[in-house]
């Protein structure tokens, strides 16, 4: 009888584990729909956007960097939570395992609790496959947003350099202007008079 209930009180535990993981995995989708939407957000702001506005090019790759953190914060936390629960699954069927009894049970409680450790186990191992395909899932989304993260950052780089260039260009227009005007003969006829003495 003692046996029976701590079985009982082991599959209460698991099921408690099993809605907890299951709560957490809903946080985590919420979290990623969230991440989606937002990256979304940015692809129809980067197609609309104007290319050579500097701001807008630094918020953009600003906020693309934020998004691959939480990305990295996510994918190592469900790597950690996947280790954890199957190391807990182990240590928890050992223990459970050295403390019954089984000389004590008769046959049909040995089948009836070796068709509900089966049954736990089928549950506990489709966790951990979810649980690993969302890290799958998680990674792929991680290779595909630092992609756009590289191509984000060559398209800054790319308009950081056509600006300077830009800008370059400008001065030395600037200046071409000012010698061409400078050595204007019309402009050098003048040069020695007084400025109360020119006539306009």
């Amino acid at each position: 009888m003692r046996v029976a209930t701590e079985f009982d009180a082991e599959i209460k535990q698991l099921k408690l584990d099993i809605e907890n993981e299951q709560k957490m995995k809903q946080m985590l989708d919420q979290s990623i729909d969230d991440l989606c939407k937002t990256v979304e957000s940015l692809e129809i702001q980067a197609q609309s956007t104007d290319v050579g506005d500097e701001d807008e090019w630094k918020v953009r790759y600003y906020t693309q960097v934020e998004v691959n953190r939480q990305l990295e914060h996510q994918r190592d936390w469900l790597r950690e939570r996947a280790q954890a629960a199957k190391v807990n699954n182990k240590e928890g069927l050992t223990e459970y395992l050295a403390d019954l009894d089984l000389d004590s049970l008769t046959e049909n409680q040995l089948i009836r609790y070796l068709r509900q450790l089966e049954k736990d186990r089928n549950i506990v191992h489709n966790e951990i496959r979810d649980t690993e395909w969302k890290l799958d899932q998680e990674s792929k989304a991680f290779h595909k947003f630092n992609d756009i993260r590289k191509a984000y950052m060559t398209e800054i780089t790319d308009a950081m350099l056509n600006l300077e260039s830009l800008r370059n260009r400008i001065k030395l227009v600037e200046t071409n202007e000012a010698n061409a005007l400078a050595k204007c003969p019309r402009q050098l006829k003048y040069l020695n008079i007084q400025p109360d003495q020119r006539v306009l």
